[in-house]
């Protein structure tokens, strides 16, 4: 049977326009987090965070992180409270990360630090990011005398050939076991950058002959 021309043009037009909500419904890969990540740390902890200056990346497509960096000098932002001992400007013990072990099909990665004269054992963690953007987010369990905790840490920045720029870190606590109250309290965290916006790229995962012993970014008081 004939079709009227106008009706004919409207049949195009209605599957074009069919054709277009679809892709809206496509993810953004420079939008939102893993379910990893988020049965790590609630968007409203997220959130928090970005108001007191720290930088959080979004994306499913972050970029390859994998190396050895060192933040100096290491520079508190943001305190955990009115008691913290610390005051914003107030150096950390130079930080030296290794990333290693990054996976394509799930985002996971390894972390490894070094501050003062302490070392942490590698621990999984998940990436977040899109193009050279990245934030890598890890739950960690402590042991700290008698205290036991588990907290999360995560380390924000930008890739770049020379490093990590604009690398940021915090240590945020999640919960514990403290008959000494040696820890900061559950909920709260430290917010620390680099001090000259860059944490150079490294060859050796050690800290060099001339470090000046700091507080270290840790979870204590």
């Amino acid at each position: 049977m004939f079709m009227p021309f106008r009706v004919s043009l409207a049949v195009p037009a209605l599957c074009l326009l069919i054709l277009g909500s679809c892709t809206k419904d496509e993810v953004d890969p420079a939008r939102g987090f893993s379910a990893s990540i988020q049965s790590i740390i609630t968007q409203d902890d997220i959130e928090k965070l970005r108001q007191r200056g720290m930088p959080i990346h979004e994306g499913t497509v972050p970029p390859t992180i994998e190396g050895i960096y060192m933040s100096a000098p290491h520079e508190l932002v943001s305190p955990y409270g009115p008691d913290d001992t610390f005051k914003p400007g107030d150096a950390f013990s130079d930080l030296i990360l290794r990333f290693s072990e990054q996976t394509s099909t799930d985002q996971r990665a390894k972390v490894e630090l070094k501050t003062g004269n302490s070392t942490g054992a590698g621990q999984g963690g998940f990436i977040a990011g899109n193009g050279t953007q990245f934030t890598f987010f890890a739950e960690i369990d402590l042991k700290s005398g008698a205290a036991t905790a588990k907290q999360i840490r995560i380390f924000s920045g930008e890739i770049t050939s020379d490093g990590i720029r604009n690398l940021y870190t915090t240590l945020y606590m999640k919960s514990k076991n403290d008959p000494g109250d040696e820890l900061i309290p559950v909920g709260t965290s430290r917010i620390i950058k680099d001090g000259d916006g860059l944490a150079s790229k490294r060859t050796a995962f050690r800290a060099g002959a001339d470090t000046v012993e700091k507080p270290t970014d840790s979870a204590g008081r």
